[in-house]
Order: C-alpha cells, then sequence, then structure tokens
C-alpha cells in the first residue's frame, strides 16, 4: 500500500509550515513536519485503526500527536489517499469536498 495526495495537501501544508514560521520560527515549523511525517508513516502502516470523519461512509480521520491538526484521508483498493490536513477548529466540512 502507498500513500497518495490530493493536489492541494501540498497547499495545505505549505499554509501550515508558513503559519508556524511566522509566529515561532523555523523549528517549530521542523517539528510541526516531523510529526506531520511520523503520522503519515503510522497511518500508512495501520489505516483501518483511526475512526471515521463525520459518520462519513469513506472519511477516516488521525489526530496529530503533538499539533493541533487532523489528518483526513480515505482509503481505496491500492492506496491511502490523503484529502486534506486540517486545523481541529476549522469548519468540519472544510475540504470534505475533495474528490
Amino acid at each position: 500500500m502507498r500513500l497518495s495526495y490530493h493536489p492541494r495537501v501540498q497547499r495545505d501544508v505549505n499554509e501550515i509550515l508558513d503559519h508556524y514560521r511566522e509566529v515561532s520560527g523555523e523549528s517549530l515549523a521542523s517539528r510541526f513536519f516531523e510529526d506531520l511525517q511520523s503520522c503519515l508513516k503510522e497511518l500508512l502502516r495501520q489505516p483501518t485503526a483511526f475512526p471515521f470523519y463525520l459518520s462519513h461512509p469513506w472519511a477516516r480521520r488521525m489526530k496529530m500527536r503533538d499539533f493541533p491538526y487532523l489528518i483526513v484521508y480515505r482509503i481505496l483498493p491500492d492506496r491511502v489517499r490523503v484529502n486534506v490536513i486540517k486545523h481541529e477548529k476549522r469548519h468540519p466540512r472544510y475540504g470534505m469536498g475533495r474528490a
């Protein structure tokens, strides 16, 4: 199994990194990115271990360990597709229209 990403996920990550660089510098942005990478590896190892999101039939969510962000993804036959990475306080439906 492999990971794939909706094209807008890169923008999600860039915006988060830019925010952390602005408020606290490169070290916090680096910590976020390391936590994200660690979470994605875990998600790929155990994609069914995380709950469905908003009772959606395909969307699952993983909460990041050290940061208030959710990774919303779907399990496809040949891969795990990350659809959005968003702050926990964003509207629950933010990014859910991404196919």
